[in-house]
């Protein structure tokens, strides 16, 4: 069956055409960013063959009314469904969901838990329903693939009025760790219930998560898309008490700090640019902003690592994927240093000549390490194709 995959974000709206059967391929990918002026950019890749238009679109809604022009164009127009990625599902959505006037109004009411991003999924859907009335509308969760973390993982230590307001930890990246962990299993030819599994998701947004047997344990993530790793502008750990710190030093409000730790903080606050390329190419010309940046982003990260394979009893597989994880070696190394004791040792020249065409997954740990080292390219789009082609089936 045909599924088309809408991904929205604030500034952004992502797309993709999958057909899902007893084969799998990626018919259509696009996306719409740099809105301004009444115009944006649109870039489409259609048979391998990569496309850039500057179209008349102001914003996500006027982008959404082009897709079935576009889908149209390239001959795409019969669809089976439309599956959306929703970044937080709260509590109660543990599965993908059809996405009726029941399920909309559920997620409203848990936006406060992502009032950055759960807007703009919905923003999509309605739009998607819209332009595609008759079609199903499948949901996603960022967080589904997480409710199987133990108490133990998810609870704060906070009054009980607070965790009946519903504070506890839900994770993110759901939709990627599912994904790779299974395209680990596959590269190493063995069942996905026999293996440990730390996957690190390294890109604007970051996450470790601890899969133990294909079952997320824990998740670097909290409530919110925050805690945990250090992210593009986004802060991950910090001591709670800095709240009341920066007030009494400072005089900032609550929404101001945690503003800035949304959007002033991480590599952007540590070496002056949220983009690691731009980082590490600064670290190399001696800028010792740059290189703490580099340092405290790998020590968080390895930190995590070493966590996780404490709580599984052990690790068989660290995936990296994620534009950082896909993308830099050098990172990759710094992270790998020192998980020795892991039995897991990096091969440098697999290291840097890593290849990740068509959904490769290549190891590079060195020949004798006890732990396999894997590299992937997420593929979030496809997952939330295969979720919503099974939620279909399953109705």
């Amino acid at each position: 069956m045909r599924i088309l995959v809408f991904n929205a974000g604030s500034s952004s709206l992502k797309f993709g055409v999958f057909e899902i059967g007893s084969g799998e391929a990626h018919l259509l990918k696009g996306g719409f960013d740099r809105f301004e002026d009444g115009h944006c950019t649109l870039k489409l890749v259609f048979k391998g063959e990569a496309i850039e238009r500057h179209v008349a679109c102001g914003d996500i809604g006027a982008a959404a009314s082009i897709v079935p022009g576009l889908l149209s164009e390239f001959g795409l127009s019969e669809l089976a469904a439309v599956g959306h990625r929703i970044a937080h599902g709260g509590p109660d959505f543990t599965e993908p969901t059809l996405l009726d006037d029941a399920a909309i109004t559920a997620i409203e009411a848990i936006t406060p838990l992502a009032p950055l991003h759960n807007p703009a999924n919905l923003e999509a859907v309605r739009l998607a329903r819209a332009l595609w009335p008759a079609l199903s509308q499948i949901g996603v969760f960022d967080t589904a693939f997480h409710q199987t973390n133990p108490a133990a993982a998810t609870t704060y230590a906070v009054p009980l009025a607070w965790r009946q307001a519903g504070l506890r930890r839900y994770g993110f990246h759901g939709t990627s760790h599912k994904y790779v962990a299974q395209r680990a299993a596959d590269a190493l030819g063995q069942p996905l219930a026999a293996l440990k599994i730390v996957s690190c998701h390294l890109g604007n947004g970051a996450s470790a998560c601890a899969i133990d047997g294909g079952v997320s344990l824990d998740s670097s993530m909290g409530i919110a898309p925050l805690e945990g790793l250090v992210m593009g502008t986004r802060s991950g750990d910090v001591d709670p008490g800095a709240f009341g710190f920066l007030e009494r030093q400072l005089g900032l409000s609550i929404e101001e700090i945690e503003d800035a730790l949304y959007r002033e903080s991480g590599l952007l606050a540590l070496g002056g640019v949220a983009d690691m390329r731009d980082i590490e190419a600064r670290a190399g010309k001696g800028d010792t902003q740059a290189q703490l940046a580099i340092d405290v982003y790998a020590w968080r990260a390895r930190k995590y690592i070493g966590a996780y394979a404490a709580i599984m009893g052990g690790i068989d597989a660290l995936v990296f994927t994620g534009g950082i994880g896909e993308n830099s070696p050098g990172m990759r190394a710094r992270i790998c240093e020192g998980l020795e004791f892991l039995g897991l040792a990096l091969d440098a020249d697999r290291n840097h000549s890593v290849m990740l065409d068509d959904y490769a997954a290549p190891r590079i740990e060195k020949d004798g390490s006890r732990a396999a080292v894997i590299v992937t390219e997420t593929a979030e789009q496809l997952m939330i194709a295969r979720e919503t082609a099974q939620a279909l089936m399953n109705k």
